[in-house]
């Protein structure tokens, strides 16, 4: 039997579903233990945020928590599966039209070792999309090992899922589309140009919306933000990456690609 709850926190809704009735209020505890500590790591929204020290570093070296250097590899590892089309760096603009002495910096330009990071100097970070899906991954993985059921994480628009697979799979809202049945240890994720997403401001171009399934929420996440940004070349590098899409352009036309004709999405 499932059984779900929602609530909001670091600005989405959260949701929560488990295979196992008496698993449910143990589960929202850990996965809001894990959302609290990522949102304290690394939200811009927050004075007290961890993440504010590296951005105030300014080409100097900053050591940082376990949890921080973690969200942030994992925003460095989508940059570089995008080719830099999804981002952690936000390039410091507000001399626009005075000549720099420095370089643009790019994600190519951070280092991390161990637990310091060594930004560029005029940049700072930005990875609260990508921290969410990151956490909606953690946050069910941790669930399903320590109450050993099924269970669904989302954050937002990235879901997550780990441990054993309901009858029928997990149901997952595509906006707009109905649903769509998710293998359990997989993930789903929706960007579309009316929210904000990947921690950027909403992108104009080709794609009204582009919903992928990936193995994880991370991957989930970066690949269809990175749509977003790519235009009518999506379409190729999502089937070159395998990956089961999902676009609708501007003028409300759908567009899949080979993996999404699974029997699963519908």
């Amino acid at each position: 039997m499932l059984v779900d709850t929602r609530w909001s926190a670091w600005n989405e809704e959260i949701q929560v579903q488990v295979t196992e009735g008496a698993a449910l209020g143990p589960a929202v505890a850990l996965v809001g233990s894990v959302i609290a500590g990522a949102e304290a790591a690394c939200s811009l929204q927050r004075g007290d945020a961890e993440i504010h020290a590296v951005n105030l570093a300014q080409g100097l070296p900053v050591r940082v928590s376990v949890r921080l250097a973690r969200l942030l590899r994992s925003a460095l590892w989508v940059a570089r599966m995008t080719d830099g089309a999804v981002s952690p760096l936000a390039v410091d603009d507000s001399q626009s039209g005075v000549p720099s002495i420095h370089p643009v910096p790019t994600f190519a330009d951070v280092q991390i070792d161990d637990d310091t990071v060594l930004a560029p100097w005029g940049a700072s970070f930005d990875i609260a999309g990508i921290a969410k899906a990151d956490t909606a991954d953690r946050a069910a993985a941790l669930v399903a090992h320590e109450l050993e059921c099924g269970v669904l994480v989302r954050v937002g628009f990235d879901v997550a899922t780990a441990g054993h697979c309901p009858a029928g799979g997990w149901q997952v809202q595509v906006p707009g589309n109905g649903a769509v049945e998710l293998p359990t240890g997989s993930a789903f994720a929706t960007a579309g140009t009316d929210v904000t997403f990947a921690g950027h401001d909403p992108v104009g171009g080709e794609w009204e919306q582009v919903s992928v399934m990936a193995e994880d929420a991370l991957w989930a996440h970066g690949s269809a933000a990175a749509s977003l940004r790519r235009g009518v070349g999506a379409m190729t590098w999502l089937e070159q990456q395998e990956l089961a899409a999902r676009l609708v352009d501007r003028d409300r036309r759908v567009y899949t690609t080979c993996g999404w004709s699974h029997p699963h999405a519908a």
